[in-house]
């Protein structure tokens, strides 16, 4: 009877240290989450800065967005040839007014090199420098509207996927960036 109690005891302190434990783990998760400053068009991170823009342009507008590196963090490129689940991507959805029109342009390009870590395997192009992309929008039907989208990759060696929504407005012949809703 001894021995029970006194497992009993033991039991019901470590289930209170482990909720303490998981209580501070979710504490600290939360706190991880990117913060978005300078309004909504750039996104903060410990590991990088995301900057959305649109350059309005004379033929088409183009979506830019600048992403800086800290903490020696890098991504894998929307370039790599090979399928990674984390690579660098973005999309608008389904929308019928506004779409990509050609290929993301990655500046500086990334360089292709063998990774021999087990999950890699093989050739990848890391980003491991501050790089801009941009990609021209194509607007297909000539009146204002509201799209959303999203960027989407996973940041290493921290190996979490991220994904930061976006949204564009086009008004009046006019796009900008506005606060995604998503």
């Amino acid at each position: 009877m001894n021995k029970l109690t006194i497992l009993l005891i033991v039991l019901f302190f470590n289930c209170k240290s482990d909720k303490k434990q998981l209580a501070a783990l979710s504490e600290n998760e939360i706190h991880n989450k990117p913060e978005v400053i300078k309004d909504f068009t750039t996104v903060n991170d410990k590991d990088y800065t995301l900057h959305f823009e649109i350059e309005n342009t004379k033929n088409n507008p183009v979506l830019v967005i600048s992403i800086k590196l800290h903490n020696n963090s890098y991504f894998v490129s929307p370039y790599a040839k090979r399928n990674f689940k984390g690579k660098f991507y973005m999309d608008l959805g389904s929308y019928t007014h506004l779409d990509f029109e050609g290929d993301i342009i990655e500046s500086p390009r990334s360089v292709e090199e063998l990774d021999s870590h087990p999950f890699v395997n093989g050739n990848v192009n890391w980003v491991k420098v501050n790089t801009t992309y941009k990609q021209k929008l194509r607007v297909k039907l000539e009146e204002d509207f509201v799209v959303f989208g999203r960027v989407r990759f996973t940041i290493e060696p921290r190996c979490t996927l991220e994904e930061t929504p976006f949204g564009i407005s086009y008004k009046n012949g006019v796009m900008t960036l506005i606060e995604p809703k998503c």
